[in-house]
């Protein structure tokens, strides 16, 4: 199930960050404001995890959750597969 769900939340990470051009304007982060394209992937993810979660029967996960693997994944050279990556290991708990 989590190679699947890794290449699902890659290709959705993938389809949201090509709309990053159309989405530069600041908006409150969960720690201070950020570009409003980075609160738009981690939404992205967040849905597409707990989709994935309810194709299993398995609760929602909170949006505290993917923000806390989000910067796991900051600041690395493969930040978009290491996001993925760990927001499968979320829709797999």
């Amino acid at each position: 199930m989590r190679h699947e769900s890794f290449h699902r939340l890659l290709a959705a990470l993938t389809a949201a960050q090509k709309q990053r051009d159309q989405r530069a304007e600041l908006v409150d982060g969960p720690d201070r404001p950020e570009c409003e394209w980075v609160a738009f992937e981690r939404s992205t993810m967040h849905q597409v995890v707990n989709d994935i979660r309810a194709e299993h029967s398995l609760p929602p996960i909170p949006p505290d959750a993917v923000i806390r693997v989000e910067r796991l994944a900051a600041g690395h050279s493969d930040y978009s597969q290491k996001f993925a990556f760990h927001c499968a290991e979320l829709a797999a708990k």
